[in-house]
């Protein structure tokens, strides 16, 4: 069986609102993890939420150069069909304090609008962070391949402006201040680590409250220099 980190010493997750994103095609996220997930982290917690990134997965699509978007739209939706059913299938349904959501949960609430269109204004206004931004989005090209090259380059630029934004607005606005994912998000770490006062003033959040739980380890990651 493939090995979850979990932090017993430090355990967040148990009576905590956990937010676990799930990026749509990646293969770690093997029923083996999935089943651990369920037991060691929404069992014990008072509220989770498994959010399947389709929009991010879309957004996939296209920094790899796809251009059918009737197709990619077709191939996602198939793909958050199968992880809702494995979820089921492997108990979720039986925990009353869990529930499946995809873009649609923040697409048309103005909170999150209203957020991403004030964290894109902080991008486009502060030199550092833009620098910053624009540096990481090289690097995860260098990764994942420049395949249309100006092209993948702003679409990547668009999916991790997009998963900040949903980071912020479901840990400090919705309140599931507990995050869960197979490693650490990179751009968000950042702007907490460097950045609190803006995201204070981005979120409206006197105090932060975000918490970030990584899979694969380092186990727990508090986050908050407030």
């Amino acid at each position: 069986m493939e090995h979850v980190v979990y932090p017993a010493e430090h355990d967040y997750a148990k009576g905590g609102n956990l937010f676990i994103p799930i990026s749509l095609g990646n293969h770690y996220y093997s029923n083996d993890i999935l089943r651990r997930l369920i037991i060691d982290f929404i069992q014990p917690s008072n509220l989770s939420i498994i959010f399947l990134c389709d929009r991010l997965r879309f957004l996939s699509y296209l920094i790899r150069g796809e251009t059918d978007r009737q197709r990619i739209t077709s191939n996602i939706t198939i793909q958050v069909g199968q992880l809702s059913r494995a979820l089921i299938k492997l108990g979720l349904g039986s925990h009353p304090n869990a529930s499946i959501a995809d873009w649609s949960f923040c697409q048309e609430d103005d909170r999150y609008k209203g957020l991403l269109s004030k964290f894109q204004q902080f991008v486009r206004d502060d030199a550092t962070v833009r620098r910053e931004l624009d540096d990481y989005v090289d690097c995860l090209l260098d990764v994942h391949g420049r395949i249309s090259g100006a092209r993948s380059a702003k679409f990547q630029f668009e999916y991790v402006t997009e998963e900040t934004a949903l980071s912020l607005y479901m840990t400090e606005i919705r309140g599931y201040h507990v995050e869960v994912y197979r490693r650490g998000m990179g751009f968000v770490d950042y702007l907490y680590a460097q950045r609190p006062a803006d995201l204070r003033t981005l979120t409206g959040n006197l105090i932060l409250n975000r918490k970030f739980i990584s899979l694969e380890g380092p186990a727990l990651v508090p986050v908050t220099p407030n």
